[in-house]
């Protein structure tokens, strides 16, 4: 019985289970997943053939092929619904049935996301020529023919309605891109710009303005739009002095030099007078560089080719504009200007020829990168109803940059390809005077700043040969004490008196030297004496430092309370800022650098020039 028993309960608990498979089974699910598993497990063979993979290879192609087919029937229909939409738009047909049309398989009306919540009103409440100005924004033109349309219909419009709170910031902006309460905000601010009573320019609607006068609206095409552009651009610059943002003023500069290259106008009133004496310097150099290799072989010349080599002030002024500082600040090369181009116009042709033998790369090349030339755009961003292109040109915008047209391009030129100033030549100038005020013991040294050996050799060597030349050219020239004329004379006249005989002293009235300062009496060959040899003028003592250096009682109190390691005291009201700028000018031409510095305690002395300060500022 218990056999019985324990089979019967077997076989019930085994149809359970197989009721509850059979329910899981018939789930979609599990359907799916008997599928895979017989796919995976039952229907795969262990090893592929190429044969498979080229099915499953043609098989992926035409799903893809399919796809592709599928998506261009979807643009077309698309394609086919947008153009219904428009033209029943165009006629006048409500929002709703143009929504239906594009989307016919929706029962609700799409929204438009692109709408401001009652922020702007609706176009049938802008003035008439501002809609006629949106209504042109649906004719699908071109970008640049649609500014320009545009731009005419509003050339004389004026507003009255101001755009109150922030104005956002767009990238070359066009009047499609703004809102209508910008839109009549713009109008109203140019209204203000003309009558000049705009307190300031947004930058937003300042690039609109600009590309309204590239384009000749409201101002005659040439000089007077280039004028009207450099004037935005100047009142652009001074809003970015005080902290006014976003800027667009690189944009302004880069647009008025486009257009005065268009326009045939006198391209060097747009370019800054940086950008011109720095190209000015990197020809100069170039053209020293090109003589000193032409002179040594080292290059071959040029069929026709015409060099001459600048002088050495003019390569001395090169090498301040192309390096990143004024080497005409320090006070040895003012005083000894001749002396200091000599040996610094030395040392660069010596680094010319170094370069040529042992680099690839030349000097100059080195210093601000090669020639130069690209494609050229001019006025790029700027929406335009026709371009520039004109007759063929070349235009030479400054020293080392050209640009012209031929062949229907535009191709811009450069003598660099950076235009920012070499520290690496800054650094051979500070050397060059460090070395030079050591030799000519000239004032207070400068602190030594690490060089390539070959090249400190090089500066060391021709701050030496200058000096002994200099030396020797000294040590040769004589110098007449004209102020001694006079008494030269007179004793020529008592020489003569004393040999004299009588009988020629009969009759004789002896002649005052002081009476004939302009010729001297003729003194006889057998009795002449000689006269005193000429006095030779030393040579001027080095230039020492003086007590003060013109400091007052105040900033000489400052600098001894920061050389003793005293807290700084001043007066109510008074500026320490300033005092500060004042000791630092005051000190340069004695260091050659700034002394004072700003730390977290307020003022402090340069840690490098401290003890030099201390030993050569005492009386």
């Amino acid at each position: 019985m218990e056999e019985g028993g324990a089979s019967r309960s077997e076989g019930h608990a085994r149809s359970r289970a197989e009721e509850v498979l059979e329910q899981i089974l018939s789930s979609k699910d599990a359907r799916a997943l008997v599928s895979m598993s017989q796919k995976t497990y039952a229907d795969q063979p262990i090893l592929r053939t190429g044969a498979d993979f080229a099915r499953e290879r043609a098989q992926r192609c035409q799903e893809g092929r399919d796809a592709a087919r599928s998506a261009r029937e979807q643009r077309a229909e698309r394609h086919h619904l947008e153009t219904n939409a428009t033209t029943a738009r165009q006629a006048g047909e409500a929002s709703t049935v143009a929504a239906a049309s594009l989307w016919p398989s929706f029962s609700f009306v799409i929204p438009d996301f692109g709408a401001r919540e009652n922020a702007e009103p609706a176009n049938s409440e802008l003035p008439p020529t501002l809609q006629e100005l949106r209504w042109l924004e649906g004719e699908g033109l071109r970008l640049g023919e649609l500014f320009c349309r545009q731009a005419r219909l509003a050339a004389d419009y004026e507003d009255n309605s101001p755009f109150e709170g922030f104005h956002p910031y767009r990238y070359l902006p066009t009047y499609k891109d703004l809102g209508n309460r910008e839109l009549r905000g713009y109008f109203t601010w140019r209204t203000e710009w003309r009558l000049g009573t705009a307190l300031d320019v947004p930058a937003t609607y300042a690039t609109i303005l600009a590309f309204e006068l590239i384009n000749g609206v409201a101002a005659v095409p040439g000089a007077e739009a280039l004028a009207s552009l450099r004037k935005l651009e100047r009142c652009c610059a001074e809003q970015d002095a005080r902290g006014i943002g976003p800027s667009v003023t690189m944009d302004l500069r880069r647009w008025e030099r486009d257009y005065a290259i268009c326009m045939g106008l006198d391209v060097r009133q747009a370019v800054p007078e940086s950008e011109r004496l720095f190209g000015t310097g990197v020809e100069t150099l170039r053209a020293m560089e090109r003589a000193e290799l032409l002179s040594r072989g080292l290059v071959e010349k040029k069929p026709g080719e015409e060099t001459t080599a600048p002088s050495d002030d003019e390569v001395l002024v090169a090498m301040g504009n192309v390096s990143t500082t004024d080497i005409f600040r320090s006070p040895f090369a003012r005083s000894h200007r001749k002396s200091f181009a000599a040996v610094a116009v030395a040392v660069a042709r010596r680094m010319a020829v170094h370069c040529n033998r042992r680099r690839k790369t030349g000097w100059v090349d080195g210093l601000v990168g090669y020639r130069t030339s690209w494609p050229f755009t001019p006025l790029a961003g700027v929406p335009l109803d026709h371009g520039w292109e004109g007759p063929e040109r070349t235009i030479r915008i400054c020293p080392g940059q050209t640009v012209g047209f031929r062949f229907g391009r535009w191709t811009e030129r450069l003598a660099y390809s950076t235009t920012e100033h070499s520290r690496d030549l800054a650094r051979l100038l500070r050397a060059i005077d460090r070395q030079m005020r050591i030799d000519w013991e000239f004032g207070h040294p400068l602190k030594e700043q690490k060089l390539p050996r070959y090249l400190e050799k090089m500066v060391v060597e021709e701050s030496r040969a200058q000096r002994e030349r200099e030396v020797e050219a000294e040590r040769r020239r004589f110098k007449v004490d004209l102020s001694k004329l006079g008494g030269i004379r007179s004793a020529a006249a008592v020489t003569r008196e004393a040999l004299l005989v009588n009988e020629e002293r009969e009759g004789y009235v002896p002649v005052d030297a002081a009476a004939e300062p302009e010729e001297a009496p003729e003194v006889p060959e057998a009795a002449a004496v000689p006269a005193p040899a000429p006095t030779l003028a030393a040579a001027p003592a080095p230039q020492a430092a003086q007590p003060g250096h013109g400091l007052t009682d105040q900033e000489s109190a400052i600098l001894a309370a920061l050389l003793g390691h005293r807290k700084v005291e001043v007066p109510a009201g008074t500026s320490v800022d300033m005092l500060v700028d004042s000791i630092n000018d005051k000190l340069f031409d004695l260091v050659g650098d700034t002394v004072l510095e700003f730390g977290d305690d307020g003022p402090t002395i340069v840690e490098d020039y401290e003890q030099d300060l201390g030993g050569y500022l005492q009386p």
